[in-house]
């Protein structure tokens, strides 16, 4: 598998998780060395501070494949992508629930995804972001390597199509109508 026909994206780990999720994962290496089966607490820990999650689409193979990183390292199974029809790129929420021992609160932040639709209606969700001009530099991307349509569905109920090759160009978003 050649890494040229690979497009990878993976969300980015906070600065604030990274050094708290290092900073576990060498106390849970010395615990370890020093025979303390809590240790292995603060590696599951780390682990789930350092995880990212990401897309990685094969364009030789036609195969993509949900990731599960941690410190560089992906996972994942490849599957099969059947006859990718357009990308969309759409608005949306994302709740986040924190819990502390008794109270709870959820706050929702605006971020923007991107699904690749297949056949059927059927989607998977390649990418996440919250700056826009990064969600139609990475679909009109994905959109010209498969050779498929990108649709603007940023605007609730207003889709419509984008000319990828002039927003490549210019990186200006021209609708086709």
């Amino acid at each position: 598998m050649q890494k040229e026909t690979i497009i990878s994206y993976t969300d980015k780990v906070p600065i604030w998780r990274t050094i708290l999720g290092l900073a576990a994962l060498a106390v849970s290496f010395y615990g370890i060395f020093m025979l303390d089966y809590f240790s292995f607490v603060l590696l599951v820990l780390s682990i789930m501070l350092l995880r990212s999650r990401g897309t990685e689409i094969d364009l030789s193979s036609i195969t993509y494949r949900k990731t599960f990183t941690v410190l560089g390292l992906k996972f994942g199974k490849w599957q099969q992508m059947d006859a990718p029809e357009y990308i969309s790129v759409f608005n949306t929420s994302e709740d986040v629930t924190v819990r502390i021992i008794t109270a709870e609160t959820t706050n929702s932040k605006a971020i923007i995804k991107l699904n690749l639709f297949f056949e059927n209606n059927k989607q998977i969700t390649v990418y996440r972001t919250t700056d826009f001009k990064d969600a139609f530099d990475v679909a009109s991307h994905i959109a010209s390597a498969l050779i498929i349509d990108l649709l603007d569905a940023t605007v609730k109920n207003d889709f419509r199509w984008v000319d990828t090759a002039t927003y490549r160009e210019s990186g200006k978003i021209v609708h086709i109508e």
